[in-house]
């Protein structure tokens, strides 16, 4: 039944270094409510803790008196199980025992702190009632057996022994020792000087208590700073120090070589990206913290190409110091490159956050096609600004018939707003197949989600989450919180909320590393067999179903575009379809990536021409292979993210290249006829001979992959979005 035990380690008992006296704590997390024993065990160390016997005492309690732990705690009976204990203390020759008298009020008290001890062992330590460990110097050891286990021995002696080794040997006990006995020598010296002066030891004592406390929580420091995560223990360090033994160069010593009270040691290949970001890292370190550290180079001997192909500096905050030395409030982030290449072609690209959403505000030239020697200035300025953290979430439709557990497909195409109570839809998406993902603009505050009105809503309702959810979601009254218990039943139907409806929830967004929600949705009563997108073609029998267009219908076109020089070409391209278009044609333009300078004349050709616009934008998802081209970005937006970039009520996209010139009326294409399919791209031509060389796919990896299929150019091509989803 005993939980934890707590013990300081000590050197070895011919060392000079022994302590005459060490702390021990019972740490008391039973299976059941306190026992009788238990609160034994508590009033002995509360009564007795001054005076060593009170081991004995405890020992002897333990081992004869075992019959205690089956009669319950605050009873009648307490007061005869104390006398037991009391019998003992004297017994073993406690002095103050004979006086001892606790009163009820004590034996509660020692009640609450088996709870309170309970709650310790299973929230901080991380160990089930009832378990036995023993911590000493911050290091756990657990004991695997079995609480209703009598035949394993469980810990002896020897464990300790090798505990107290282990202490010596890797979490520095030697110098904790070292400094108990300078702490004593000087304890011994004060406790003289009040014996000559007749005063009272009892600042003595308070002494010798901080004493071991400081010494307690120096230990459990250093075996947290040796060992940071309790998984991979002492093998950690044993492969930091085999490392570190097998580099033949000395370390770098990198800041103040006087004796600072932080110490950093890196081990970088520096030819690696993480190298990159670390080394900005370092720097900060040493700008705020003036740490001393040490830095060991550990490059990749075989290298077929050169791993780094970039720049990299980090955006961090800039701290001064005033005249006396003091840090000063930071300036804003900042990134400087110096000493790049005049001549040669550069990208600006950003790392950001996975929540956030980051564009230019201002740049005068092009930040994708960057030549230092074309520009006039010493320096070519950026400035880049926060538009959005991004809300996400994984959406799950749950079965409506309670008590099921089955799990349904995510509900793609699900419709959300995000906005305020008075004005609900600001925002919105789509929830996409993948995961039940789905992703919204917001800023930290409070926020009202909802499934947008029309098909979605009419279909769905929100479900109040039993627990499980990441995400602070208010319904109504109470919140979903995920220490919940999960029941049986699949939720309940959200109600009784602030706005008396079913299909919106509040949401606080509470800071700048953004939000996951999950998000359970379950169909209304009497709609679970009807689907939100029109079903496949196994379910028609036929083509499946596409979208019925208009010839009033607007065109919509899809164009991306990244440099002034694509930007210039997109303009051309869109006064082309404006002029050879008879119809209203709206223009959708990736936002990500435009410059500031395009984002002001798109408004005012739109103004001037006669047309529409709209920028949107979609946030790579986390989820997806990360590309570090950017170029390669760019191309992927073509296509990953059309069920979700638009809204359900666009029926067709055409995507036309910023580099194309339309000459014929884009009403034609976008009005064809496809038979079911949700795609139509132009196949390459081949009748050129003259251009095989430059033809690609003809050979190795393109020409195995297509088997003699045509390839299919994406500069131009339509898409039936009804169809697509």
């Amino acid at each position: 039944m005993w939980s934890t035990y707590c013990t300081c380690s000590s050197a070895d008992a011919d060392d000079e270094l022994e302590p005459e006296s060490s702390r021990l704590a019972l740490l008391l997390a039973p299976v059941n409510k306190p026992s009788a024993l238990d609160v034994a065990v508590v009033l002995a160390q509360q009564a007795f803790n001054t005076d060593e016997k009170v081991v004995k005492v405890l020992k002897q309690l333990i081992s004869e008196h075992s019959h205690l732990a089956a009669l319950p705690a605050g009873k009648p009976s307490d007061a005869d199980n104390l006398r037991v204990l009391q019998q003992l203390a004297e017994a073993a020759g406690i002095g103050s025992a004979a006086q001892w008298k606790p009163t009820y009020d004590e034996v509660q008290a020692a009640v609450s702190v088996v709870a309170i001890t309970s709650d310790l062992v299973v929230h901080e330590l991380g160990l089930p009632l009832g378990a036995g460990a023993v911590i000493t110097n911050g290091r756990v050891v657990w004991d695997h057996k079995s609480p209703t286990d009598t035949t394993s021995p469980g810990l002896v002696a020897e464990d300790f022994q090798l505990l107290q080794l282990y202490a010596m040997s890797f979490q520095r006990a030697d110098v904790l020792a070292q400094f108990i006995k300078a702490a004593r020598l000087k304890a011994n010296s004060k406790k003289a000087k009040a014996d000559s002066n007749n005063t009272s030891g009892s600042e003595v004592l308070d002494s010798v208590k901080a004493c071991s406390d400081v010494v307690m929580v120096t230990a459990s420091a250093l075996a947290a700073q040796l060992y940071p995560d309790s998984r991979f223990g002492s093998l950690q360090g044993k492969q930091v120090s085999e490392v570190l033994g097998s580099l033949r160069g000395k370390p770098i010593p990198v800041g103040p070589s006087d004796d600072s009270e932080l110490h950093i040691t890196a081990i970088l290949d520096p030819l690696a990206r993480e190298a990159q970001r670390l080394s900005q890292v370092m720097l900060l370190l040493q700008d705020v913290l003036s740490p001393s550290m040490q830095l060991y180079l550990n490059p990749q001997l075989d290298l077929s190409d050169m791993p780094l192909k970039s720049f990299y500096r980090y955006a961090l905050p800039e701290f001064e110091r005033d005249e006396s030395g003091r840090l000063t409030m930071p300036g804003a982030p900042s990134a400087y490159f110096s000493r790049l290449p005049l001549k040669r072609v550069l990208t600006l690209n950003l790392e950001l956050p996975e929540s956030w959403l980051v564009e230019p505000v201002m740049a005068l030239h092009d930040l994708d096609n960057l030549r230092l020697a074309d520009i006039p200035e010493q320096v070519a300025y950026a400035e880049y600004e926060l538009e959005a953290i991004m809300l996400t979430g994984s959406c799950n439709e749950v079965d409506s018939s309670w008590g099921k557990k089955s799990k349904l497909p995510p509900p793609r195409g699900l419709q959300l707003h995000l906005g305020t109570n008075s004005n609900p839809h600001q925002v919105d998406t789509l929830v996409m197949q993948n995961l039940g993902y789905f992703q919204l603009k917001a800023s930290p505050g409070p926020w009202q989600l909802s499934i947008a009105p029309g098909r979605s809503r009419e279909l769905y309702q929100l479900v109040a989450s039993s627990g499980g959810s990441s995400a602070d979601m208010h319904w109504g009254s109470w919140r979903s919180s995920s220490r919940a218990s999960s029941s049986g039943s699949s939720g309940n139907p959200v109600a009784g909320n602030a706005t008396g409806t079913d299909y919106s929830a509040q949401v606080l967004l509470h800071s700048f590393t953004g939000k996951h929600l999950v998000l359970k949705v379950q169909k209304r009563p009497g709609k679970e067999g009807e689907s939100l997108l029109p079903a496949d073609d196994k379910s028609q029998g036929g083509q499946g179903s596409s979208s019925k267009v208009k010839a009033s219908d607007i065109i919509n076109v899809f164009t991306v575009a990244s440099g002034h020089m694509y930007e210039r070409l997109q303009k051309i391209m869109i006064l082309s379809v404006i002029k050879n278009t008879k119809s209203r044609v709206k223009f959708w333009i990736i936002k990500n990536y435009m410059s500031p300078h395009h984002k002001r004349i798109i408004p005012a050709m739109a103004q001037h021409y006669g047309f529409d616009y709209e920028f949107v934008t979609y946030k790579w998802p986390h989820w997806l292979h990360k590309q570090t081209d950017k170029q390669r970005i760019i191309w992927a937006y073509k296509i990953l993210f059309l069920d979700v970039l638009f809204p359900l009520d666009v029926p067709r996209m055409i995507f036309v290249d910023s580099d194309q010139v339309i000459r014929t009326d884009l009403a034609e294409l976008y009005r064809m006829d496809l038979k079911g399919a949700p795609t139509a791209y132009t196949p390459f031509c081949d009748n050129n001979k003259e251009m095989d060389p430059y033809r690609f796919w003809k050979t190795g990896f393109w020409a195995n992959h297509l088997m003699d299929k045509p390839y299919h150019i994406s500069a131009l091509y339509l898409i039936d979005l009804v169809r697509f989803r």
